[in-house]
């Protein structure tokens, strides 16, 4: 094997990164630690937006997005400091 894996196992000792994305179908996360230089990928994260989920305003959706990626990774990320990242310009 000549190349890094893709996922790596998380670490209680570093500080989790959560990426949170919205569109008109669904929402996504991508949870990561930054151990040494290098960004590890943990887990990913992704749902179908339902119909009414759909009429939400870009900021809802991006705020859905934040809560239900915290909710599904809460497993790893209760009582750990979190690092939240988003591209929407309103919510950061």
């Amino acid at each position: 094997m000549t190349t890094s894996p893709v996922l790596t196992y998380p670490r209680t000792d570093k500080e989790f990164i959560l990426d949170t994305d919205a569109s008109n179908e669904g929402t996504g996360a991508v949870l990561s630690q930054k151990i040494g230089n290098e960004e590890c990928v943990i887990a990913y994260f992704s749902r179908s937006l339902g119909k009414p989920e759909r009429n939400y305003c870009v900021t809802r959706k991006e705020l859905l997005a934040i809560v239900k990626s915290i909710e599904h990774f809460h497993h790893y990320l209760y009582g750990q400091k979190i690092f939240l990242r988003t591209d929407h310009a309103y919510l950061r």
